[in-house]
């Protein structure tokens, strides 16, 4: 699994984004059966999808895809033939049509979020997903003024289910999700959603996932076809991140740039790739604040960190993004491939970090 985590960023002040990015619905059980990432896991998915008439074997596909990914960064060994666990994914998407309300006079929303996941209190793995969680649902509010009128808008409830069963085909870990979108594209923001439930299975840390390196001559393309005023979401951390904040006066791609924070652009995939799998955000606010960590205005600034095998060499590489909060979420500040010394550093606060999460969550007496 890619090392996260968050270092402090000390330029500039930032401000606690008031948007907060809108998290599935999640519970995890586990069995008392420990799960070895040493072993060899067979991966398959059911579906239904009832509001498409066609086949599901391409979408199904790609599910797979993902999954077989993100279970082989956690360590695990995929092999259909010899196996010592078995991973079923199963999904569903059904259309559930909502009301859309709006007024004349200023209003906000922001939904809440119920989660259920086994790393909470007492956990030992997945504690910086669920740091991220509580501090969301602690800064979540709602309010509306004068509603006058009320429009049907175009809903689907998309719902994801993992199980990992033992060679007895006994299910030993269940992950569940489930959320709102007006996008019946089930594969639409499916890896956050998917690292999520997976956080909570344990995971082997040496492991570095390889990724493709982006060419010089179309690092503009892979901008725009990627990144351009997309919102992003990582499951470390409760608000949406954007590459950039400049607005466009113009679609013409002439007019369109890749911001200048993108430093060493052939790691360009990495920085997208570890926005929407980090585990861990380490907020800026001081070593002797982190006891507090549910204070949102610790979460102004972080860094999140991972090291991969880059491009065909699979070169070892260590990157940084530095992201600064405003109103409507996080931006990126700079993303860029790290020097040993500033990974070295980097590491120090996250391993500091975890320990104080463990010890905040280790609520029960021994």
């Amino acid at each position: 699994m890619l090392l996260c985590a968050a270092m402090l960023f000390t330029v500039g002040c930032g401000t606690v984004p008031s948007i907060r990015v809108s998290r599935p619905w999640t519970r995890s059980l586990k069995s008392n059966d420990s799960i070895d990432t040493t072993k060899a896991i067979k991966v398959y998915v059911s579906e239904s999808t009832s509001p498409l008439l066609g086949s599901e074997d391409l979408v199904s596909q790609k599910l797979c895809f993902f999954l077989t990914d993100l279970l082989t960064r956690r360590g695990f060994t995929i092999n259909n033939n010899t196996y010592d666990y078995s991973v079923k994914l199963s999904y569903r998407t059904i259309r559930n049509d909502k009301m859309s309300f709006s007024s004349g006079s200023s209003s906000a929303n922001y939904q809440t979020s119920t989660v259920y996941m086994g790393t909470g209190v007492g956990a030992t793995s997945g504690l910086g997903v669920s740091m991220a969680q509580a501090v969301g649902m602690s800064a979540s509010f709602s309010s509306a003024n004068n509603i006058l009128t009320a429009n049907q808008i175009l809903s689907y409830i998309h719902t994801l289910s993992i199980e990992l069963s033992n060679k007895e085909n006994t299910v030993i870990w269940e992950g569940e999700s489930t959320w709102d979108s007006q996008e019946l594209n089930l594969l639409h923001g499916i890896i956050p959603a998917m690292q999520l439930l997976l956080s909570d299975l344990p995971s082997d840390e040496t492991v570095r996932p390889e990724i493709q390196e982006v060419k010089e001559t179309h690092v503009k393309n892979y901008y725009i076809l990627e990144c351009k005023d997309y919102w992003f979401t990582c499951p470390a951390l409760p608000y949406p991140i954007l590459f950039d904040h400049r607005k466009s006066d113009s679609s013409s791609p002439e007019s369109i740039s890749v911001p200048k924070s993108v430093k060493n652009r052939k790691a360009f995939a990495a920085y997208v790739d570890l926005i929407q799998t980090a585990e861990y955000a380490l907020p800026d606010g001081g070593e002797s604040k982190w006891k507090e960590p549910l204070d949102t205005y610790l979460w102004k600034k972080v860094t999140l960190g991972g090291q991969y095998l880059l491009g065909p060499q699979k070169t070892p590489t260590s990157i940084l993004i530095k992201l600064t909060g405003e109103t409507d979420g996080y931006y990126i500040s700079e993303c860029k491939i790290a020097t040993e010394n500033e990974f070295s550093k980097f590491n120090k606060k996250l391993k500091k970090w975890r320990e104080m999460l463990s010890d905040y969550y280790n609520v029960y007496q021994k």
